[in-house]
Parts: structure tokens; sequence; C-alpha cells
């Protein structure tokens, strides 16, 4: 790959960036510039993500990590591109539940200074999450065994019926079970909670949830955090991601934020959670899923040293 095409693949996203990071990589080491530049043109031009997909993903990852100089640079590539500027905020402010204010408001004065030098922007539609909402729309969501759960009656009685049901809408059989056990512990903090999270962040509805969880799934890659990432993608599959997908935003996060947690645990995860979901197939050939079932097997045996783990234990996903 020449160096003149690979700045243009990562010059769609690293528009400012990418000409500064090439001339003090060969001023350095040339060899090396030569296989950062080929590299990570070659992760960025990939199709398996839209663009538009690919942009949200790292405004949030960039956000999660406080790479406030990259998120600024990001924000204009991604408004260059026709990224309506109201979903970029939306990942910005999203990523609230797992960093809290600080980074949040720094990225949101990053995306002002933005926003000032862009008067023209045009922003995203604002929906109301409540107002079409039916409760018996939502049940039928949801797993079997949440359906006949006879907790859910209760606590939705007792804190509201739409937070809870977003949440077993997304996380089936996890949420019931942590619903009950901050009712045992504290009440008054698990309707705030309720309220802020499922009621709140997660019923807003500027974003599809595809989209939505994908960009969470970024986000606690990005962040390191491995169990969080393993029920998100779990999520977003059941949302409308493919496999796919969730395979490409471990792999753009590889170029960008190192492999720690990402090669092989984060693929790892990913293969045991669409195998007991039915779909290894969408990343596996047929003839291989059998070699690669006993492979990743070994491996998440040996990380946490016990001497077998089935892709069907999902206590562990």
């Amino acid at each position: 790959m020449t160096p003149e095409a690979a700045d243009q693949n990562i010059g769609t996203f690293m528009p400012e960036s990418v000409e500064t990071l090439r001339q003090l990589f060969e001023r350095l080491d040339p060899p090396f510039a030569t296989l950062w530049s080929t590299h990570l043109s070659r992760l960025m031009s990939r199709p398996q993500l839209d663009v538009r997909t690919r942009f949200l993903v790292l405004t949030g990852q960039y956000t999660a990590t406080g790479k406030m100089a990259q998120l600024e640079e990001t924000i204009e590539a991604a408004l260059e591109a026709g990224v309506l500027s109201g979903d970029i905020l939306e990942v910005i402010l999203q990523c609230y539940v797992y960093t809290g204010p600080w980074p949040v408001a720094s990225a949101c004065e990053v995306y002002e200074r933005v926003l000032e030098r862009r008067p023209n922007t045009v922003g995203s539609v604002r929906t109301d999450a409540g107002s079409t909402r039916r409760l018996d729309d939502e049940r039928a969501r949801w797993a079997p065994a949440d359906q006949a759960d006879p907790r859910v009656a209760t606590l939705m009685e007792r804190y509201g019926w739409r937070a809870i049901a977003t949440g077993l809408r997304l996380r089936p059989a996890h949420h019931i079970n942590l619903v009950d056990t901050l009712d045992a512990l504290d009440p008054a903090f698990l309707q705030g909670w309720l309220d802020a999270v499922y009621g709140g962040m997660y019923g807003r509805q500027v974003l599809d949830d595809r989209t939505r969880i994908l960009c969470v799934v970024g986000n606690t890659l990005a962040m390191g955090e491995q169990h969080q990432s393993r029920r998100h993608m779990r999520s977003a599959l059941r949302n409308g991601a493919t496999p796919r997908e969730l395979l490409e935003v471990i792999f753009q996060t590889t170029g960008l934020f190192g492999h720690p947690n990402l090669m092989p645990a984060a693929i790892d995860d990913l293969l045991r959670i669409v195998d007991e979901e039915g779909r290894i197939g969408e990343l596996v050939p047929a003839e291989r899923i059998g070699d690669i079932r006993r492979i990743v097997a070994a491996r998440v045996a040996s990380r946490h040293g016990v001497g077998e783990i089935s892709f069907g234990d999902q206590s562990r996903a």
C-alpha cells in the first residue's frame, strides 16, 4: 500500500493528525512509519462497519478514555462525513453511565467548541421515549423466564415498569436479579439508579439500540472493562447488531487502544457468546467450528485456571 493510499484511508477519521504522526514516525524510524500507516489504514477502511457507526464508536471511546484532542478531531471529521451532531452528542452523553460526569463534561466542552466553528450544523430530532411505549408490547420481547418470573410484577409496581421493562429487554435474566438484590439492599438507591440509567439514559431513544450498544461495547473495550463488554456484546446481538459488527469493533480497538484484553480475550468472549446464541456460523466456516470451539475453550480454561469451561456456560458471560 502506498503512503498516499494509507493516508487517505486513515485521513477519513484522522484528517489532521495523520500527517503529523506520519512525519514524526518517519523522522525516527521510517519502517515503523510504513508499518503503522499500513496497519491502521487497513483497519479503518474495512467495510464491516459503516462509516457513521465507526465514527460514533470512536466518539464514545475517546470520551470514555479522556482523549479530548482525538475526540475534537473525530467530531470535526464525523460532521464532515455527514454524521448528525445530535447523534454525536448522544454518544458522548451515554458515557455518563460508565464514566460519571467529568469526562462527559470535558467532551461536551469539546463538542461545543467544534459546533461554534460550524454554525450551520444539523442535529438529530429528539423523540419522546415514553410516549408510545406499551407494557404489553415490551413484555413480548422479554425472555420466557423473565415473563414467568413472579418477582417482575411486584418490582414494576414498586419502582415503575418502564425502567424494569427496558432492563429485561436489554439484559434477560441478569436485570431482574440485580434489581431484586438492590431492592433488598437499598430501595432508595435502586429507585434513583433505575430512573437515571434504565428509565433515563437507556430509554432516551435518540439512537437506535443497535448503534447505542455497539458504542457501549467500544467504550468498555477501550476502558479494559471485559466483564461489561461481554454483557453488552450479548445485548447488542439481541438488538440488531451482527457478530461481524461486534468483531469489527474489537478489531478497531486493537489499532487505536492496543491489544491487552482484546487479543484473544475479547474475541474468545465474542465467540462463546455467538455460539450460545446459535450464530457462530456467521463468523466461522462450518468445517472450522469444532476446532475453534476447542481452541477457545482451552484458552478460557487456561485464563480461569480450571480444567474445562464449555461454550454453554452462560454464568461467566
